[in-house]
């Protein structure tokens, strides 16, 4: 198993690198990430169904962030095996923040203390501050230039980023539960 995380990782890497567009079947396996604080510049939020190989629909809110930094970066996802749960964990930045580029997840739920800088509530869309995360003509979306999140909580089903630099990350496996919330 972790032979395979590291290989998905190293191809990810490597792709992002080499700035190659690169799209992937959704497993439909929600995950959780958490930070202390993310700080972020370009900011577009628009509402879409994301989907997953076997063509199952689930409503996500598309989120986009140009460039972000984040605080005590905490990301766990459960896999059920016949051994009973396992828990799949990445922590990172302690003490220096974890820094991403052209950062696009399919946000199923999230919590925290938000500020917006330059809110607009309305814009199009596909006119985004995000040029990679662009939505559909017509579309709804709320959009800033900048936003701090304090106590981040989300779980998502998707996360791709064209830069994702992990300060200080340790990755860990164990049996049963140890998601970050």
């Amino acid at each position: 198993m972790t032979l395979g995380v590291i290989c998905a990782m190293s191809l990810a890497w490597a792709g992002a690198a080499a700035g190659v567009p690169m799209s992937f079947a959704v497993s439909g396996t929600a995950f959780k990430v958490s930070a202390s604080r993310l700080e972020g510049e370009g900011f577009v939020q628009y509402a879409s169904v994301g989907t997953d190989r076997s063509g199952k629909g689930r409503p996500v809110a598309v989120t986009a962030i140009r460039s972000a930094s984040l605080r005590d970066l905490c990301q766990s996802v459960i896999t059920p095996t016949p051994l009973g749960a396992v828990t799949l964990r990445v922590e990172a930045g302690e003490e220096s923040p974890v820094r991403i580029d052209d950062l696009v997840i399919d946000l199923e739920r999230m919590r925290g203390d938000i500020t917006f800088s330059d809110l607009e509530l309305g814009r199009d869309a596909a006119d985004s501050r995000v040029p990679s995360a662009a939505g559909p003509a017509g579309a709804y979306s709320q959009q800033a230039s900048g936003l701090v999140i304090r106590d981040l909580r989300q779980q998502t089903s998707s996360m791709t980023a064209g830069m994702f630099h992990l300060t200080g990350m340790r990755l860990s496996v164990s049996a049963g539960r140890h998601e970050c919330f």
